[in-house]
């Protein structure tokens, strides 16, 4: 009962959302990496390419609609996914061992059909009790590593798919790995390339390029916190200063109010139209910070998601793919530090009543110097509107 607990949870710290393609709903077969870094299988985004614009150059994600250009062969040649493929390969390998608890898993190494009793690592095979023993009497063999499948269904040994271990394997030279960093061209490369190819450019060693990228992928994600953190004080300070609006709305009203019922008679028309009026001003003012709270809530949100999605891909992906990726890391990790949040000026949480002699009175939708006001009286009538023309129009365009 305790190995179903421990396997069960291994497999639950692999989340679903990230094992199955959006498009499809399925697990990932052969997933692409776009250029905002959502991953679809290849068959789906080749169906969705023919949906789009079968002859284009461009391809539009379905979940954040950003565009990625296509070159050469189109979708085949967008990057794989290789982490993704670890993941399906690994949570499927944990689902056939729980399955064999039921049912006997056969050994994948002679044509016997003996129950197998461990997996070979090495050799990706699970193995019977003989093959196992044949194992340990061949030389090549005597340094794979076997685990039995008790060890790997309680997770006490963790099975890591060999799609980690792969390395890619060079376009123009087939038979040689990519082991050589161009900084010049931001690739990687084989030695043959770097000799041929890339002789006068600045060339690094994988493991020196990739701390390098993990650095620049770390400052810009330092970068796009402190963004966040800017975005959420803003939705915070559009939220005090609305609640502010809403004080300063009630009391003005009641002043309104106060007033009319002092000059009944023949003040009531002229209610009507100031409420009607401070009515109209406070919606306007409203929806101008509900606008900006939508806005930064709406980029709080895309910069979680980018952020898990970085995060997710550098823990996950070889140093062969963090490279291949680094651009599509930065760019994407350079627009989240760019993020502004959609301001609100504070004189918008401003308004009053002013009562008159000879009419019921003005609004006043701006603080007046004291003096000023002394100085120079303003009309009281409600026709002295004009003013807000210009303040309205500002409201309108945030």
């Amino acid at each position: 009962m305790a190995s179903n607990v421990t396997v069960k949870s291994v497999l639950e710290k692999i989340s679903v959302d990230h094992l199955e393609c959006s498009i499809c709903t399925n697990r990932f077969r052969q997933p692409k990496l776009l250029d905002c870094l959502h991953s679809f299988c290849l068959q789906c985004l080749q169906e969705l390419r023919q949906s789009q614009d079968p002859s284009g150059t461009k391809l539009i994600c379905p979940l954040c609609r950003r565009e990625t250009m296509l070159k050469g062969s189109g979708v085949a040649d967008l990057p794989n996914n290789f982490a993704f493929s670890a993941l399906v390969d690994e949570v499927t390998m944990q689902e056939k061992l729980l399955d064999g608890q039921g049912s006997e898993i056969k050994c994948q190494a002679c044509d016997e059909e003996n129950k197998a009793t461990s997996r070979c690592m090495d050799c990706d095979h699970f193995l019977c009790q003989e093959c196992q023993k044949a194992h340990g009497r061949m030389t090549l063999m005597k340094s794979h590593k076997i685990y039995t499948l008790a060890q790997l269904r309680s997770g006490e040994t963790v099975y890591k798919s060999k799609l980690r271990e792969e390395v890619p394997k060079c376009g123009k030279h087939p038979d040689q790995n990519l082991n050589v960093y161009c900084n010049s061209c931001e690739q990687v490369i084989c030695t043959t390339c770097s000799v041929l190819d890339h002789a006068k450019h600045s060339l690094s060693g994988l493991p020196e390029a990739v701390d390098k990228c993990k650095r620049k992928v770390t400052e810009l994600v330092v970068k796009a916190h402190a963004s966040q953190t800017e975005l959420n004080t803003a939705i915070q300070k559009l939220s005090e200063s609305r609640k502010e609006l809403d004080t300063v709305f009630a009391a003005t009203k009641t002043k309104i109010s106060k007033k009319a019922r002092q000059e009944i008679a023949k003040t009531r028309r002229e209610e009507k139209k100031l409420s009607k009026e401070i009515d109209r001003i406070y919606k306007e003012r409203t929806k101008a910070f509900e606008a900006a709270q939508a806005h930064s809530r709406k980029e709080v949100t895309k910069t979680e998601q980018k952020l898990d999605e970085v995060e997710h891909l550098t823990d996950q992906a070889s140093c062969y793919e963090i490279l291949e990726h680094q651009q599509k890391l930065l760019h994407n990790l350079s627009e989240l530090t760019g993020k502004q949040p959609q301001q609100v000026p504070d004189k918008l949480t401003f308004m009053d009543f002013e009562e008159g002699e000879r009419s019921l009175g003005r609004l006043v939708l701006e603080e007046e110097p004291k003096a000023a006001a002394k100085q120079s009286p303003r009309p009281t009538t409600f026709a002295a509107m004009e003013d807000l023309a210009s303040h309205f129009a500002a409201i309108k365009t945030l």
